[in-house]
């Protein structure tokens, strides 16, 4: 619960920040749906206008950190490698977002130059990895 305060947190500020955007009542997301940038969300805000979402599917392959780094940024519009807590929060609603394998995922946090946090998505822990292990990868993006 704590971890959703502070992503919560995060994106108050990042609301307040595009306040010119208006949300419009038609534009409310829940967990489960299709995003903005037709990834699934698997984070709501409370005014249901922001949040964030991931990518449908995985990364083809796996990659090391920093293949998996550029990977993520490829796609434009923001999307990225999610930071360690995204991750955690992804995990919590994947039956929701559905198509991962049962096995470690990347996120873009680094614990130092050789090793970054992971969130294993078989039996729910993050660890630390060597960067040029060879893990799953899911972009994300906040809307």
């Amino acid at each position: 619960m704590k971890m959703l305060t502070v992503l919560a947190s995060v994106f108050l500020i990042t609301a307040s920040a595009n306040a010119s955007e208006q949300c419009s009542d038609l534009l409310n997301y829940h967990v489960g749906d299709t995003g903005p940038e037709k990834g699934k969300v698997f984070y709501v805000d409370d005014s249901g206008c922001h949040g964030l979402e991931a990518k449908a599917t995985d990364e083809i392959n796996t990659l090391s950190w920093k293949d998996a780094y550029i990977a993520a940024n490829t796609y434009g519009s923001g999307w990225h490698l999610p930071t360690k807590t995204e991750l955690k929060v992804l995990y919590e609603h994947r039956s929701r977002v559905g198509g991962f394998a049962k096995d470690d995922y990347w996120s873009s946090t680094e614990l130092d130059i050789n090793s970054a946090w992971i969130q294993g998505f078989g039996n729910g822990d993050q660890d630390r990895y060597n960067k040029y292990s060879r893990l799953s990868v899911r972009a994300v993006r906040k809307f």
